[in-house]
């Protein structure tokens, strides 16, 4: 017997990309109620969670004393806050928006959305990004309005691909950048893995960059960690292979939270046994791609107190078939790494 979101899911009508044909203010309007309705329903889950610790602890504390008492209620949880039911691209601010789609209970929706809207994908947001400069570069998280804008401004040599989870923050930067830079940016809302494992087309981008990942410090919340050894795997076939040695096509990451980054490096050591890389000093190959910390300057707001620390490696090589089959195969179960320590004080 197939549960009710379940049984919904199979009886509702594929999935398709549909394009908001409407004057800007009324995609604006849109996209907003959007943040607004996803910003009450984390609230509500907030405090349903809060209400249903509270119950929790209520009955052990009944169980206890041997006290027999009637069944507390409990509060729902929305197992989403975006909508789950349509991929919908908003032209006027070069924004897509994708259902969830991370998960072993969402493959339907996979499914789905890799059959139904990748042509349709592509004609939006892939060709006119990568039309619009000589080099194409992927930013996965959307976290410094001030250092997407000085890549913008530094010459037209690159057009970006924002890639976040959070609409709202895309929102706030398509609506300032957008105007300035046109088709040189562009927005995904989406869960990050799937969208690169199964929508962007191979050998496309010149760079990919993970501006200060979350670190996620705890083991129970390790597998929300962006940059692991599966995800540089589908980085490296999303890559162009380098025209020569110093030629800057690669991946490029930071933070200041030093077990993050020897999390991220020993990630990359892993992914190496699947896809070639080559360690690049970041400073000297991926310069621009670092970011300004150097107060009234700094872009992104500091996670732990220390330095910004920065890796950096080039593709050295194609992806062979081997590793492209092992990208294919890679599924959405959550894998749980070793829980990050503070430094000591």
């Amino acid at each position: 017997m197939f549960s009710r979101r379940i049984s919904a899911l199979l009886l509702a009508p594929k999935l398709s990309l549909i394009t908001r044909e409407l004057t800007k203010e009324a995609q604006q309007s849109e996209l907003q109620e959007a943040v607004r309705r996803h910003n009450t329903a984390v609230a509500e889950n907030n405090n349903n969670n809060n209400n249903n610790n509270n119950n929790n602890n209520n009955n052990n504390n009944n169980n206890n004393n041997n006290t027999k008492q009637g069944n507390s209620s409990h509060h729902p949880i929305h197992t989403t806050t975006y909508d789950d039911t349509a991929a919908v691209y908003y032209p006027a601010f070069h924004l897509i928006t994708l259902p969830p789609s991370s998960g072993v209970h969402r493959s339907e929706i996979r499914q789905s959305l890799a059959t139904n809207i990748t042509k349709e994908f592509h004609h939006s947001v892939i060709e006119p990004w990568k039309t619009a400069a000589e080099r194409q570069a992927i930013i996965v998280g959307c976290r410094s309005l001030s250092y997407l804008q000085r890549q913008l401004e530094m010459d037209s040599t690159y057009s970006l691909l924002i890639i976040d989870h959070t609409l709202s923050a895309l929102l706030d930067a398509a609506m300032k950048l957008v105007p300035l830079y046109g088709s040189r940016i562009h927005f995904i809302r989406s869960d990050v893995f799937f969208l690169l494992q199964k929508l962007v087309p191979p050998m496309i981008a010149d760079i990919c960059i993970a501006p200060m990942p979350v670190p996620f410090w705890s083991e129970s919340g390790s597998y929300r960690r962006l940059v692991t050894r599966d995800f540089l795997c589908v980085i490296h076939q999303l890559l162009k292979v380098r025209a020569d040695p110093s030629d800057a096509r690669g991946f490029v990451t930071f933070t200041d939270v030093i077990p993050l980054a020897e999390f991220m490096m020993e990630q990359l050591e892993e992914s190496k046994l699947i896809v070639p890389w080559t360690r690049k000093n970041p400073a000297e190959t991926y310069g621009r791609w670092l970011p300004l910390q150097t107060p009234p300057h700094r872009e992104f707001a500091q996670q732990r107190l220390g330095e910004t620390v920065a890796f950096a490696a080039s593709k050295n090589g194609p992806t062979s078939a081997q590793a492209v089959l092992h990208i294919d195969s890679l599924d959405y179960k959550r894998r749980y790494y070793r829980g990050l320590s503070p430094p000591t004080e």
